[in-house]
């Protein structure tokens, strides 16, 4: 639901009507936001308009560059309202209505079973190696070389 940012004006005893000021949690919010002036006709975006440049808003200035990029990819429909990466230009976007198929499933089982069956044959080796602690060579009934 939409909330005014005007403020209630009430008549004063001569049936005028004052000019309507902003609601102070509009103002907040708007000085807050991201903005991007670049669009807006400024030359050098938020840099060169005094407002931002009396009120410190240094950090706003610095990172307009980085918040108009991010503003073109949401009008291209590469990233969504949530923030997320929208692959294949698809107009409509849904949230969490992702599946696996079944070439992906044969994929995470063959390398979970291979990745399992590594590790049974490195243990196994692992044991052989270490069976019988040293190693007799007389008994081998090599020459030395």
């Amino acid at each position: 639901e939409c909330i005014s940012c005007a403020e209630d004006v009430e008549a004063d005893e001569n049936g005028y009507y004052e000019a309507a000021e902003v609601k102070e949690v509009c103002a907040e919010l708007y000085d807050v936001s991201a903005k991007c002036e670049t669009s807006n006709g400024f030359d050098n975006g938020m840099s060169s308009n005094s407002y931002y440049a009396q009120n410190d808003a240094a950090n706003q200035v610095e990172n307009e560059e980085l918040v108009c990029d991010f503003i073109s990819s949401l009008k291209s429909n590469t990233y969504s309202q949530d923030g997320e990466i929208v692959i294949g230009g698809s107009k409509v976007y849904t949230a969490g209505g992702t599946t696996t198929t079944g070439g992906q499933k044969f994929a995470l089982t063959f390398f979970i079973i291979g990745t399992v069956g590594l590790a049974v044959y490195a243990a196994m080796l692992h044991s052989q190696l270490t069976k019988g602690g040293k190693a007799d060579l007389s008994a081998q009934g090599g020459a030395m070389a």
